[in-house]
């Protein structure tokens, strides 16, 4: 029953703290542990039993429609770190052309010494961290 408990504490990785996530993957479990002995109950294979259960239980979608609260702070979670993309983004390019301003205009200054490459490498780990976290909150 190993497969049930891991597919429900997948499935509602994250939508809820710590201890409604607990309380409900018991709940959930238990009712799909129940289907599951009502199925080999009735001569199902328990590996079938299993795949079937999962399959009829739904997707989180269908578990979220009981908690609309939880759908409302996920959205707000995904609006947050695109916000944060975008502005880490634009911040990238206004340190950019800053730093490639003042590079090219003191040129005689810095020795001919292209030292702007270093700063567009360096701070460009900056937006790809926000889109990082962009992409894992999507899922």
């Amino acid at each position: 029953m190993n497969k049930i408990k891991h597919f429900v504490s997948k499935l509602l990785k994250d939508y809820f703290n710590e201890e409604d996530k607990k309380e409900l993957i018991n709940i959930l479990t238990l009712s799909l542990e129940e289907k599951v002995e009502d199925l080999v109950e009735q001569g199902t294979p328990v590996d079938e039993a299993i795949k079937k259960s999962i399959q009829e239980f739904g997707n989180t979608d269908d578990i979220l429609e009981a908690y609309p609260e939880k759908t409302k702070r996920r959205k707000k979670l995904l609006n947050d770190r695109k916000s944060q993309f975008f502005f880490s983004f634009f911040g990238y390019l206004l340190i950019v052309g800053l730093a490639i301003f003042i590079n090219l205009n003191f040129l005689d200054f810095f020795l001919n010494f292209k030292w702007f490459v270093v700063v567009i490498i360096g701070v460009f780990f900056w937006p790809l961290v926000m889109l990082y976290r962009f992409l894992i909150s999507k899922r």
